[in-house]
């Protein structure tokens, strides 16, 4: 990173539920157009680590710098101004709503007629059609959650994501109970997104074979602390494994 400046710098991060230390003294890099791969046991500190650069926690102590700038996002809607997005493992969809309810939620269309304001249902269908297909998925966008596969719901809810053309995407546990049909699209679908944008993405995961397919580096958290930040390339999955059990 010699001359450049990282799209995230992390430096000296805390943070502590009472007694409990979630995460201590963590400090890492990570290049625009570069994805981590952030893994750990359960308990380790990952989620809360996103949770903070997302702006749903405050740290304890530590620095975050974006873009070379030192930040401190009060909420998420502070983070997503300045271009952090997220996707959960657990999603935060409706599931008797339909898919292009679901993908405008919360920020929906109108339309004006004379004095008055409503939905502007066609236009909200027909974006979720087109971000949808961008993501290599299309389908009818009047079908309910309910009706979708644990694959489909992530590239829904990456798709909503990054729409908002972010410039970090935070993405939790994103292969948790997909098919291997649909473990194989989502991996595409994080390739194509590294490929087309400059997005910085950082993927949370215990699939660590899928996390050294993806990722160009890999970090692992332990008891909260940073045990190492190599590129991926360099750092196998059994080392990978002996680190945390040890």
């Amino acid at each position: 990173m010699v001359g450049s400046v990282p799209l995230l710098r992390v430096e000296g991060l805390s943070k502590s539920f009472g007694a409990i230390r979630a995460v201590h003294d963590v400090s890492f890099e990570l290049e625009g157009g570069k994805i981590l791969g952030l893994v750990g046991d359960n308990g380790a500190g990952k989620s809360t680590l996103l949770n903070i650069l997302f702006g749903r926690l405050q740290p304890s102590s530590g620095k975050i710098f974006f873009e070379g700038e030192e930040v401190r996002f009060r909420d998420p809607s502070d983070a997503m101004k300045r271009g952090v997005a997220i996707a959960y493992q657990f999603l935060d969809l409706v599931e008797i709503a339909p898919l292009w309810a679901n993908f405008f939620m919360g920020r929906e269309l109108t339309r004006k007629i004379g004095p008055l304001s409503f939905l502007d249902k066609k236009k909200m269908q027909s974006l979720t059609e087109e971000k949808l297909a961008h993501c290599g998925y299309k389908t009818d966008v009047d079908r309910e959650v309910r009706e979708l596969s644990g694959g489909e719901r992530q590239i829904l809810a990456v798709s909503k994501a990054i729409e908002t053309n972010p410039k970090l995407l935070l993405l939790d546990e994103p292969f948790t109970l997909l098919s291997i049909e649909d473990t194989d699209r989502f991996v595409c679908l994080i390739k194509e997104i590294n490929k087309k944008t400059s997005a910085s993405i950082i993927v949370v995961s215990h699939t660590l074979s899928l996390i050294k397919e993806v990722s160009h580096y890999i970090m692992l958290l332990k008891a909260g602390e940073k045990a190492f930040f190599e590129p991926a390339g360099s750092v196998s999955i059994d080392k990978i494994i002996e680190v945390m059990l040890h």
